[in-house]
């Protein structure tokens, strides 16, 4: 199974070792491959805020040289890895300009059978809450399954604690990847594919990327992606959420 690595640090260093530990720990449950993309080496330059990707499509990112590849990476893996250290409480600023040139797919998810894992790292505090701040956004894209890896690198030598933590977590993520299940999604990740579905019926005056993307995906028609079952209860809460915007367009 092909893994692509996003690692948002710009050495190898600590979180290069975590990541490393991970990597030999899963390759005990399955003939998994890793492709190493390492931001500090591809010099993706900061998100310009045009909001071309959002209104007119990904393919017109004045970046998208830089940044297709990559999304490209992604498409083809069965999962993902996803690394960064914590700098001043968050994820570094390599990993934020990624994630800024990714933000076309809060309106247009698509990664609805993909997992991933989240791993960060620091030498005080804050990596817990970099870990449910990638997890967040890889849900809101579409992602199925968000394993997250947080560890308090605090000493020049990892402890014998956060080593049995690295391998117990990468175990459970690798049965969890050769499972093959797909997961319920959570009710604010229905409500928020419901609110862009609605918002992309009819194309903007300035854009209409998302309205193709519904559109031609054929999503369009779905209270979610069809090959996920989320339940009687998600369907319904669904469904209200989509007519609940659709009302107050019409207002």
């Amino acid at each position: 199974m092909k893994c692509t690595v996003i690692h948002g640090s710009p050495r190898r260093g600590n979180t290069w070792e975590v990541l490393n530990i991970a990597k030999d720990e899963m390759r005990k449950y399955g003939e998994f491959e890793f492709k190493d993309i390492e931001l500090g080496k591809e010099n993706i330059p900061h998100c310009n805020g045009c909001f071309l990707c959002i209104y007119k499509g990904e393919d017109k990112c004045p970046h998208r040289e830089k940044i297709n590849y990559i999304v490209k990476e992604i498409e083809d893996s069965d999962f993902i890895i996803i690394t960064s250290p914590t700098y001043s409480m968050q994820v570094s600023g390599l990993l934020k300009t990624f994630i800024d040139h990714m933000s076309y797919n809060f309106h247009r998810p698509k990664f609805f059978k993909k997992k991933a894992l989240v791993i960060t790292t620091t030498a005080g505090a804050g990596h817990k809450a970099s870990s449910k701040y990638i997890r967040d956004i890889l849900y809101y894209w579409g992602f199925n399954f968000v394993e997250i890896m947080p560890i308090a690198y605090r000493a020049m030598v990892l402890s014998n604690k956060n080593v049995e933590k690295i391998k117990d977590i990468s175990s459970r993520f690798s049965k969890n990847i050769l499972s093959e299940k797909l997961n319920k999604p959570k009710i604010k990740y229905i409500f928020m594919y419901n609110l862009w579905r609605r918002f992309g019926e009819e194309p903007l005056e300035y854009g209409d990327a998302d309205h193709r993307y519904w559109k031609n995906s054929g999503l369009s028609k779905h209270v979610y992606h069809p090959d996920i079952n989320i339940g009687v209860w998600r369907g319904l809460v669904g469904k209200a959420a989509y007519n609940i915007v659709g009302m107050g367009d019409k207002k």
